[in-house]
């Protein structure tokens, strides 16, 4: 697959903060993004993922940017005429792009929601509001 999102569910933590942090990142034609097990906020990290691509999917030139929250990285988005997105990474020169269909993308996305969400509820975390917000998507 072209391009994949990863998250590590175990590394999940709830900081003082009250913001839940963890291991999330994307892989572009089998490269890391920003690196493997990236530290950032996951979950809310994974909604605006799944906003955008449900903004993009069904009209061509229609573009989003997903940032990460930790650092000077983001993922570009735009919807093609085809059933097909395409996905570039940014940020230090990274300038990964694939053409991908949507359909493997969101297949990606909600392995990982499903996995996130579940290690959040494990752990006692479903009123947590980025938790909440995963789980009506």
């Amino acid at each position: 697959m072209e391009f994949k999102l990863l998250c590590d569910a175990q590394s999940i933590d709830l900081a003082k903060s009250g913001t839940i942090w963890g291991n999330i990142w994307v892989e572009i034609s089998g490269r890391s993004f920003p690196e493997s097990n990236w530290n950032d906020i996951p979950v809310a990290f994974l909604s605006e993922l799944l906003d955008a691509v449900e903004f993009v999917r069904d009209t061509k030139g229609k573009r989003r940017r997903v940032r990460f929250f930790d650092g000077p990285y983001w993922i570009d988005l735009v919807g093609l005429s085809d059933a097909t997105l395409s996905i570039s990474a940014n940020g230090h020169g990274a300038g990964q792009e694939v053409t991908v269909s949507v359909h493997d993308v969101a297949q990606s996305l909600a392995t990982v929601r499903t996995e996130l969400l579940h290690a959040c509820l494990k752990r006692g975390w479903g009123d947590h509001m980025d938790v909440r917000r995963l789980q009506a998507q």
